[in-house]
Order: C-alpha cells, then structure tokens, then sequence
C-alpha cells in the first residue's frame, strides 16, 4: 500500500493537471476511493493551484488597471498642457500687436509653468509624483520670482528666494525624504537632513536680507535673535532623536524647556544687544497694554511647568516599570 501511495503521488500532479493518460486516471481514480492521505493531498493541491491561479489573476488586472490609469493620467496631462498654451498664445499675440516689448508676456508664461507644474507634472510623471511635483513647483517658483524681479529691476531676488526655498523645505521636506529613490539613500538621517537643510536655508536666508538692507544695526542684532534660536531648536532635536529617554519624559523635558525659553528670550536678548530690561513681572490681576506681555509669560511658564512635570514623573515611572 506504502508503494502504491508513492506511485499514486507521482501522478498526482499529472492527474490535478489532467494531462496524465486513460489508464492512470483510472488507477487513480480506484486508489483515491480508498486512500484518504492521498485524496487529502490532491485537495491540498488543487487550493493551492487555485490560490497561485487567483493570484496571477489579481495581479494581471492589477497591472492592465495600473496601465490604464497612466494612460488616461497622461492623456488629461496632455489637454491641460494644451489648454494652459492658449493664454501664453494670446498674450503673445496681445503684446506683439500693441507693439510692447515681450516683457509682462514672461511673467504670464512663468506664472503658467508654475500652475502646471502643480497641475499635470503629477498626471504625466509615472513615478515619484511628489519628488518631482515638489522640484518642478520649487524650480517654476523661483523662475517666476526672478522674471518679477528683472522686470521691476528690483534687487530682492535672493531674499525672496532664500525664503520661499526655506518655508517649502519645513513644510514639505519632512515628507519628501520618505519618498523613493531619496529615502533609500537617506536611510535613518532624514531628520538629520531635515534639520541641516532647513539651518542652512535660513543662515542664507538671513545672510540675504542682510546684504539686501546692508544696515549695521540687522547685522548686530540678526545674530544674537537668531543663534539662540536655532541652539534651542537643535537641542530638542538631539535630545527626542538621538536619547534614549521614552517618549513621554522627553515630551516632559521638552515642554518645561519651551516654557522657560519662552520666559527668558526676550530679556536675554534684550540684555545682549544693549537694552535695558527687566524680567516679566506676573500681576494676574491687572490687564493692560504694559502688563499684558509680563502676564502671558508667567502663564504660559506656569503651565508648562506644570505639564511638563506631570509628563517627567510619567515618563521616570514608565521607565522604572520597563526595567522591571
């Protein structure tokens, strides 16, 4: 029986297939009605032949859908791309005939690529939407910025770009460096790339504005506003990146250390620059325009004291009962 179970499972393929001749499927046939192991395992079979068969089939659907959809995206990226020439070809034609130099006609044109690039970049681009959606936004951004600035024969160009470029990197950048090719060669410093990016975007940022108003007082004071800033910034980003504390004592740490910048940066800064000030004084029962600074500030140090210490203990107390 031992023997006739191996030849009957040898042939089971060929009979789940039915490819297998008259005579063994016969002797099949009379084996199965008697073996259960075996008719066990040409049910077993005939699943897993019909799961793989369903699977293939998804797939195939998924990728005719998949075809489909790019070719339509495309399609309807083509008729915007056609319809956004029709008011580049009549401002064209508008300022030819009334004899203008071809002058506001660029900052239509511009205007309009800046449109698309929102509109049918991400329709025509098969991958990595975002990354270039969010590129060509940027580059068609600062085109038209700077076409804006050599027709008002301005000299603002660079303040306006260094700023635009730093507010797209905090409000976009954080999601970018989670996107194909870029966050695989990234791997785990993408905050790190984050957070350099956006202190290097506003050094030049600052450094643009300075040259732009070339006053001595903004080169005084830009650096004792900004430093600290930015020293503060990074310190709470070391310390919920790179610690090991858990989430709620940071979070704790965080929040007192918010409080008390907050308290402390206008006198400091103040002080270094050379003004004479005195810490906020707290009157909770007097509200008006010269009480009205000190008040929120001791408010705000109050409660995020308050929170923070309450978020500390439960972060010392979580942490004691993980080491247990």
């Amino acid at each position: 029986m031992k023997m006739n179970c191996n030849v009957i499972q040898d042939l089971l393929p060929l009979y789940a297939d039915r490819i297998c001749s008259g005579e063994s499927r016969e002797l099949v046939d009379e084996h199965l009605a008697e073996c259960e192991d075996c008719t066990a395992l040409l049910g077993q079979m005939r699943s897993t032949e019909m799961e793989s068969h369903l699977r293939e089939e998804t797939e195939n659907v998924l990728r005719r859908q998949a075809r489909f959809f790019k070719r339509k995206s495309a399609v309807i990226g083509a008729v915007i791309a056609g319809i956004f020439m029709i008011p580049v070809l009549v401002c064209l034609i508008v300022n030819l005939a009334t004899g203008a130099a071809l002058d506001w006609f660029f900052i239509v044109l511009a205007s309009l690529i800046t449109a698309a690039s929102l509109l049918v970049v991400p329709l025509v681009v098969p991958e990595n939407k975002l990354l270039w959606t969010l590129g060509t936004f940027t580059l068609s951004l600062l085109l038209l910025l700077g076409v804006i600035c050599l027709y008002t024969r301005g000299r603002w160009f660079f303040v306006a770009a260094t700023s635009v470029l730093l507010g797209i990197s905090v409000c976009f950048l954080p999601f970018a460096v989670h996107v194909g090719p870029l966050g695989k060669m990234l791997g785990n410093r993408k905050s790190l790339t984050v957070m350099t990016s956006a202190t290097l975007l506003f050094g030049l940022m600052m450094l643009s504005i300075g040259v732009y108003t070339k006053s001595a007082d903004f080169e005084k004071i830009a650096p004792v506003v900004s430093l600290p800033i930015l020293i503060f910034i990074w310190l709470l980003f070391l310390l919920v990146r790179y610690t090991r504390l858990n989430g709620q004592l940071k979070a704790g740490i965080c929040t007192v250390g918010i409080g008390v910048f907050s308290f402390f940066a206008d006198y400091f800064m103040n002080r270094c620059i050379g003004n004479e000030t005195a810490l906020p004084v707290f009157r909770p029962f007097v509200w008006k325009s010269s009480t009205v600074d000190g008040n929120l500030k001791w408010m705000l140090l109050l409660v995020c004291a308050i929170v923070g210490i309450v978020l500390g203990v439960g972060g010392i107390r979580k942490g004691r009962k993980e080491k247990r």
